[in-house]
């Protein structure tokens, strides 16, 4: 298994690798776009973010490796009114998760495994799973009793294992993470408890 994770790490920093492809503009009609219907991306975005639904956005459509629309609309920078740019840089949370999901599925595809395999199989100190069976909120101390059954990879690849994030968990997840020094991954474990 630990060949199969590697193979798939070095899968996925392949595209890293690959060259960039060149995407020549054109208008939306040679490939079969229209662009009365890209003009309804204009009033939505600028909409969203005239009404601060988000501060700025830039969208890119390509068809066909033509680039038939590509606009930046609202703020970069709320404070500093500085205009979004079409080449300002995102930060794209959780991408890796449908990375990681293509490339789980393909090693599926090829018989490495079953989506019903108990992720214990290949990580064992997943075995024995136990859930949070009762909570003291005054001391945040708890108990916890034998899950019902395993994680499966299916449930990894739906998000229903059962795991939270030490920032965004439910506020009993949040304590037992903050108690045994977890951070979130987006500042201290004081900040994640805010």
């Amino acid at each position: 298994m630990k060949r199969t994770i590697t193979l798939c790490l070095l899968w996925i920093a392949s595209f890293v690798q690959l060259p960039a492809q060149i995407l020549t503009p054109a208008k939306p009609e040679q490939v079969q776009m229209s662009s009365a219907r890209l003009e309804r991306l204009d009033r939505l975005i600028q909409q969203y973010a005239d009404s601060s639904y988000i501060p700025g956005g830039v969208a890119l459509i390509a068809r066909h490796g033509k680039l038939v629309y590509h606009k930046a609309f609202g703020f970069a920078d709320n404070e500093a009114q500085r205009p979004m740019q079409k080449e300002d840089i995102f930060r794209i949370a959780s991408q890796t998760k449908a990375i990681t999901s293509v490339a789980v599925m393909m090693l599926f595809e090829e018989g490495h495994f079953l989506l019903d395999d108990p992720v214990s199989r290949y990580i064992p100190e997943f075995k024995k799973p136990v859930v949070l069976d009762q909570y003291n909120a005054a001391d945040t101390t708890w108990t916890t009793k034998p899950a019902k059954r395993e994680i499966t990879i299916r449930d990894l690849l739906t998000h229903l294992s059962g795991i939270g994030y030490a920032g965004i968990g439910s506020a009993e997840a949040k304590a037992i993470y903050h108690k045994h020094n977890i951070p979130s991954g987006i500042g201290t474990p004081e900040q994640t408890l805010g």
